[in-house]
């Protein structure tokens, strides 16, 4: 109710003075107008950023929070809230100062009482917008916390690395990045989140192992000043500080698209594009440009199947290059969509092609070659050994042939295996972890826990997302070597199998 008697003093407010200030333009008492920018298709909320962990029956804090998006065509006060589903709910309040994209922080809040994929409608109060949000909810008997230091931590961060362009009124994309060290002495989830400073934030989130070494924060916002800013990154009861320069605008550049109006030309897509899967930094593409004026630029594509793709810099040199756009989204549909990728004035199409996930699969990056191991995907649990063993397998062509892998987590103390962390430098709390991968010609390149070595790095982790009577899910990496010490690294595994 005070909320509500605050509100409405605002707009007596605001029609008060709006009706003795005829003279005025513009009133930032008044209520805004505009809309949230959402995919016309499935209007799912665009660009999207969900941040940090959400488990069941554990309260949201202040790492929980949702970043949306609004086209504002009349400056003023706004309301920006979400429905209340499964215990939770997101709100946001302020004034827009300027008309045009604005990014808006809605800020999570209650207990989560079920996991799963949870989809929260937003709503734009007094404006009739709507888009919606998915959050991932995990089980209550999931690992909440991982336990590590950030480098530096009381100072400025340690092994800080930082990537893209940043620039006065140039928003961010997924290729802006800052690196940070770690040092991790428990396994388990994190959340790294840093306050908004000249309109710009960064966060990650994720799970760690204790043969983690570094975290990687993605940068989102617009910046609205020139200068040097400083970055409190916050996690894990620890902090550290790094400091990002803002170039001042640079005069836009001049130049064309290879190929416009047609296809793309220099047109290489790089990364995993599968149904349900967010995009991630890894998730690019590359065209050609030909630069007549060197200075700032801006290309971007509109949505199509939940995913936009954009780039943001400046260029330096003239003539013939290329520029690498990023994709932001997740896909929501499987087939093949085409991007009119746009400068202002000229376009080009690029077409990607999404595939549909897989009932039962288990998925990989290994040296960077997407691999599946989707027949015959499976789990189970054995205690023929004396104590628990869950093992995760599967093939690339064939049942009973190579290439397969095997991943398998035993519990020497006997007891269950629960959804968590794992790796193979745990066995001082009794857990064996290994991952036997067999290449075409059956050799077989391993990793496993080592009672002589139990600071492996880079090792390997397991992470168990979810279990029921039915299905394992979950996510895997680190490297595998042959018997010769030859390695192969493996990145972005993913398992959903049946028991």
């Amino acid at each position: 109710m005070k909320l509500l008697s605050t509100i409405a003093l605002l707009l007596l407010s605001a029609i008060f003075f709006v009706s003795c200030q005829k003279e005025l333009n513009w009133d930032l008492s008044a209520q805004s107008q505009g809309t949230l920018k959402a995919d016309s298709t499935t209007n799912e909320c665009l660009p999207i950023v969900v941040q940090g962990t959400y488990i069941v029956d554990s309260a949201l804090g202040s790492t929980n929070y949702i970043d949306v998006q609004v086209d504002v065509t009349t400056v003023g006060i706004y309301q920006i809230t979400s429905d209340t589903i499964n215990g939770v709910s997101f709100y946001g309040s302020g004034t827009f100062g300027n008309t045009g994209i604005n990014t808006v922080r809605l800020m999570g809040s209650g207990i989560p009482t079920a996991s799963g994929l949870t989809t929260f409608i937003i709503s734009y109060l007094n404006n009739n917008s709507t888009c919606s949000v998915d959050v991932e909810i995990l089980p209550a008997a999931t690992n909440p916390n991982a336990v590590f230091i950030l480098g530096g931590a009381g100072a400025t961060c340690t092994g800080f690395a930082l990537a893209g362009s940043y620039m006065q009124s140039m928003p961010l994309t997924s290729g802006n990045t800052v690196s940070v060290n770690v040092s991790v002495t428990s396994a388990g989830v994190y959340s790294l989140t840093t306050p908004i400073v000249n309109g710009v934030s960064f966060s990650a989130t994720g799970s760690l192992s204790t043969s983690s070494t570094g975290v990687t924060l993605i940068g989102s916002g617009t910046p609205t000043t020139a200068g040097t800013f400083n970055y409190l990154v916050s996690g894990g009861g620890t902090s550290c500080t790094f400091s990002v320069t803002f170039d001042a605008m640079t005069p836009p550049a001049t130049f064309t698209l290879g190929g416009s109006p047609s296809g793309c030309t220099g047109f290489t897509l790089l990364g995993n594009y599968d149904v349900g899967v967010a995009m991630n930094s890894s998730n690019t593409a590359t065209i050609d440009v030909n630069v007549t004026n060197g200075g700032s630029y801006s290309i971007s594509s509109v949505a199509a199947n939940g995913v936009t793709f954009a780039a943001t810099g400046v260029f330096t040199t003239t003539g013939p290059q290329q520029v690498t756009l990023y994709a932001s989204g997740t896909p929501t549909a499987a087939g093949s969509f085409d991007y009119n990728i746009s400068n202002g004035s000229q376009s080009c199409t690029l077409t990607v092609t999404y595939t549909g996930a897989a009932t039962d699969f288990i998925t990989c990056d290994m040296n960077g070659v997407f691999t599946t191991f989707n027949i015959g995907a499976s789990a189970g649990l054995s205690n023929t050994a004396g104590y628990p063993i869950l093992s995760i397998d599967g093939n690339s062509f064939s049942l009973g042939s190579d290439p397969s892998i095997n991943i398998q987590i035993g519990n020497i103390n006997g007891g269950s295996i629960n959804p968590s962390t794992y790796d193979v430098n745990q066995l001082a709390v009794g857990f064996l972890v290994s991952c036997d991968y067999f290449d075409p010609g059956s050799t077989n390149f391993t990793m496993a826990s080592d009672p002589a070595n139990q600071n492996q790095n880079p090792g390997f982790t397991v992470t168990v997302t979810s279990m029921s009577g039915s299905r394992c899910v979950g996510t895997f990496s680190g490297v595998v070597k042959d018997p010769g010490g030859n390695p192969i690294t493996i990145t972005n595994g993913i398992f959903n199998v049946p028991f």
